[in-house]
């Protein structure tokens, strides 16, 4: 049986876990800036866990008896991030019709944490620094100014920087967040990670003691994970719901666990050499590429194993050194690839 993950033994800062090389260099940054309050800029893919991050940062520091409060700039209109974020009078604006706090005011004495903060309109920008620079807030429709103490977190997939250089992000903005920053690595960075991710989802959304399969860990392992931590977590919690089964009977994610064969695109006539020289000529990203030669590779090897064994699969799988149902899985994609 396959060793209980424990958390409390494996690399981790907070709720964030992780035993990667990748990870465990965050690891001591994060704890020094849980006892600091300067501005921190975490940026990272989308899915790789960014607002997990500012908040066990905000647990793990002297603000964690305050609130912990978010904002995604993606989803609020322009119109309405202002008042959002500093508050309105009654009448302000059509439509207020009474006076309401903003966010900065419901943060005060913790954090508050702007998800895609390169979404932020421009204009809107150089209020964020007054409040930044003086720590008040003046409410749309007043001139009275609100003293807030409130520790400053952005998240972003966006390069600042080059947002800064393009006229994008104003760059006294930047300059006053960028004093501290964590970049967070993607899935595929962080190398060895994988299983102990899915293993430890797998036991909190189970509770049961139960574990994933080792056909179901096979098969994570060659997706590329666009989506990463939040594609992975979701995709955990969908197998141990509906089964298993899910992942591979869902065509859109099979066809990205089993790439298609090259049968199509490769010729065999020139031998191995000229399978690669097909596939580099098609200038595909490196990961995608060697997903096709490993398709390929596996299908030609399956298929000569066969022929070995007179198309006995369970004398086949044998004589490969893997199991019957992972032999088979590997025969049912070439068999697909071709239909």
């Amino acid at each position: 049986m396959p060793e209980r993950i424990d958390a409390s033994t494996a690399g981790s800062f907070g709720r964030v876990v992780g035993r990667s090389q990748a990870m465990q260099r965050i690891y001591p940054l994060c704890r020094r800036l849980a006892d600091s309050d300067l501005p921190l800029v975490i940026g990272g893919e989308t899915g790789t866990g960014k607002e997990l991050l500012a908040e066990s940062i905000h647990e793990e520091g002297r603000r964690s008896k305050g609130p912990f409060v978010v904002l995604d700039c993606t989803s609020i209109p322009s119109s309405l991030a202002e008042a959002t974020l500093f508050g309105h009078e009654k009448g302000s604006f059509t439509g207020a019709t009474e006076a309401r706090r903003g966010l900065f005011e419901d943060a005060d004495g913790g954090t508050l944490l702007l998800d895609e903060i390169g979404d932020l309109d421009i204009e809107l920008q150089a209020k964020l620094l007054r409040v930044l620079e003086r720590s008040e807030v003046t409410r749309v429709g007043s001139t009275r100014r609100i003293k807030v103490n409130v520790r400053f977190m952005a998240a972003t997939r966006r390069d600042l920087r080059e947002m800064v250089r393009q006229g994008k992000f104003r760059d006294d903005l930047y300059y006053r967040l960028a004093v501290t920053r964590i970049e967070l690595p993607p899935l595929r960075e962080r190398h060895g990670d994988l299983e102990y991710l899915v293993r430890t989802f797998w036991e909190r959304v189970a509770g049961d003691g139960s574990e994933p399969s080792e056909r179901l860990l096979e098969a994570f392992t060659r997706h590329d994970w666009p989506g990463n931590i939040r594609e992975l977590h979701n995709a955990v919690a969908r197998c141990f719901a509906l089964g298993e089964d899910a992942w591979f009977e869902d065509a859109s994610r099979r066809d990205r666990v089993a790439p298609p064969a090259m049968s199509s695109v490769v010729t065999t006539q020139d031998g191995d050499g000229g399978m690669f020289e097909e596939i580099l000529e098609l200038d595909l990203p490196l990961p995608k590429a060697r997903r096709r030669i490993l398709a390929e590779f596996e299908q030609r090897y399956v298929q000569r194993a066969l022929e070995r064994t007179g198309g006995n699969l369970t004398q086949a799988a044998q004589s490969s050194g893997v199991g019957s149902r992972y032999f088979r899985l590997i025969r049912a994609r070439g068999h697909k690839s071709q239909s």
